[in-house]
């Protein structure tokens, strides 16, 4: 891999490293949650494993958004590898979503200890069908033309929280609905981008954690040309994310990617459509992935990257990476992220 980075500061910031990644279907040996798998036998899903935890080795993220993770303890293996290679500041969380056919969940892998919340370090939301408190309608046009209407909640999400440098940093993980060119996904994926609104406002901002929102959010952003530039969004969900509160003026949130200059790395997903493992003229590469930060955040983004030396027996996505430079405050004592 030639992903890796140097984190580099001056004395007065503390460098840290955030890093989202989609691992495809990942199951521990013998545990299958879901009904969906990247690989059915033991011995395969083992090198699935080891080859994520290469890539933490090689990113050193020091917050890995990790989704596509199936249970707790594939979670859990991952950090055994990553132990065994002697990087024992690493430490899992994990929490089960609500997707009961996919099993998908949201996890966090991170070097530095994460604040806890009504005695919790990491959290899920979600309603069910009677509850509205995490529930929204949407509504779409059906084959027939007729118009459709349905509810949804946020059934792959995970939140977490950590201060670093005296800056408290609330994150949002998301796993939004897939297909950007289907309607009926489009106008769930909208649904599940009004509650992720909702729980920024009322579970972060209100905390006085600056918020981080981050993940597969399987839709394009208009403020941030795509490498493929017929992928226009069908939807707003990335401008409402980025505009959590329709109270103040313009958006609280920015895209890390626009740091990326060069238009052809901005792709974080590879659509291999006969699943042959080439690149063929057919497949699709698109931007689907998403780090968002609280404006006040990006003055101290330094760089940000796609990791594309990912193999497709490890993901058909990217890691999407960015590196900022806190600066320390004055009441507050550096923690585990500056000891580099």
């Amino acid at each position: 891999m030639i992903c890796l980075a140097t984190h580099s500061s001056a004395a007065d910031t503390i460098p840290l490293r955030i890093v989202t990644f989609n691992a495809e279907l990942l199951n521990a040996p013998g545990v299958t949650p879901g009904n969906l798998q990247k690989y059915r036998f033991d011995h395969a899903r083992r090198g699935h494993i080891e080859r994520v935890a290469s890539l933490i080795e090689t990113l050193h993220p020091d917050v890995l958004n990790l989704l596509e993770i199936t249970s707790k303890e594939a979670v859990d293996a991952i950090v055994e590898v990553l132990h065994e290679k002697g990087l024992t500041d690493y430490r899992g969380y994990h929490i089960d979503s609500n997707d009961t056919f996919t099993g998908l969940d949201v996890a966090v892998i991170t070097r530095l200890p994460l604040d806890e919340i009504d005695g919790q370090s990491i959290r899920t939301f979600f309603s069910k069908d009677r509850d509205p408190t995490y529930r929204r309608g949407f509504r779409f046009k059906g084959r027939n033309g007729q118009m459709i209407d349905g509810t949804t909640s946020l059934s792959r999400n995970s939140m977490y929280f950590l201060t670093v440098g005296g800056h408290k940093l609330g994150f949002l993980g998301l796993h939004l609905k897939a297909v950007p060119d289907d309607e009926y996904s489009n106008a769930k994926r909208g649904g599940e981008a009004e509650i992720a609104r909702q729980l920024v406002r009322a579970e972060i901002v209100p905390r006085g954690y600056l918020p981080i929102v981050l993940g597969d959010l399987n839709d394009y952003d208009p403020d941030v040309p795509d490498r493929d530039e017929s992928r226009d969004p069908a939807t707003t969900v990335l401008k409402d994310l980025k505009d959590f509160d329709p109270d103040r003026p313009g958006p609280e949130l920015a895209n890390v990617a626009s740091k990326i200059a060069r238009q052809a790395d901005r792709y974080t997903n590879h659509w291999d459509w006969n699943e042959n493992g080439a690149d063929d003229p057919q497949d699709v590469y698109s931007m689907i992935d998403h780090i968002l930060v609280a404006q006040e955040l990006m003055p101290y983004v330094t760089r940000a990257f796609i990791c594309h030396s990912i193999a497709a027996d490890v993901s058909d996505h990217h890691a999407v990476v960015v590196d900022l430079a806190l600066p320390v405050k004055s009441s507050s004592t550096p923690t585990s992220a500056a000891a580099e």
